[in-house]
């Protein structure tokens, strides 16, 4: 879901403190504008718009001063010490300009796949989560009762499609997410949650073949599960 980053930026601002967001995921699938945000800092990265990988940026208010964490050559205006991926940096600089220029066109046929993928998820009697609220267009989030999101990911693999049960930075948490929990979602069904991302570069025929291996192996771990029980 979107969080309401204006608010907490207006809230901040009445007790004098600096906000910083991290922008990652909704740079180049939403418009993100900064100044309108009212945030003091925020953070993006280059492999989230099919950039290289390995290179962010920090875009600061000029009115904020920070310390720099490495010190030397005084690169990055002092800020970051260390030689400059220039390759990178200039391939992020192509990446945003890309994403900037065809955003609307993006937006619109990734959320028609979303929405033919989530139709299919709920034939298949499958919990989404947040699917009412204010979301990003590429992702999907769902689980299956007495599925866990761990084995479903690990068969889907094998079947050739690339899911998550979470996010990359949380990945090593066996843990159902914290987040789920505070949504009131019981620890079981969280345990059985499973992300999909997807891009522009997706096809309507590559839903309609994720979902029939979705059900096959659905079906394959609900037969498991009735023979160990």
């Amino acid at each position: 879901a979107i969080q309401p980053i204006a608010e907490l930026a207006q809230l901040a601002k009445a007790h004098g403190a600096l906000l910083h967001t991290d922008a990652v995921q909704a740079f180049g699938k939403i418009a993100v504008d900064m100044h309108a945000l009212g945030v003091h800092a925020m953070t993006i990265s280059s492999h989230k718009i099919g950039g290289p990988i390995g290179v962010g940026a920090l875009i600061l208010d000029k009115r904020v001063d920070i310390a720099p964490l490495l010190h030397g050559g005084g690169q990055e205006r002092g800020l970051r010490s260390g030689t400059e991926n220039v390759a990178g940096i200039v391939g992020f600089a192509r990446a945003c300009q890309l994403a900037m220029e065809t955003l609307d066109a993006r937006h619109t046929v990734v959320q028609k796949l979303r929405d033919q993928l989530e139709t299919g998820l709920n034939k298949l009697g499958a919990t989404i989560f947040a699917s009412q609220a204010e979301r990003l267009p590429n992702t999907s989030f769902f689980a299956i009762t007495n599925i866990e999101g761990e084995t479903l990911v690990t068969a889907l693999d094998k079947a050739g499609f690339a899911v998550a049960s979470g996010s990359a930075c949380s990945s090593d948490s066996t843990e159902p997410s914290h987040v789920l929990l505070a949504m009131g979602i019981t620890p079981d069904l969280a345990r059985g949650a499973v992300r999909v991302s997807l891009s522009d570069s997706n096809t309507s025929e590559e839903i309609t073949q994720f979902l029939a291996a979705l059900q096959q192996q659905v079906q394959r771990l609900k037969g498991l599960n009735a023979v160990a029980a």
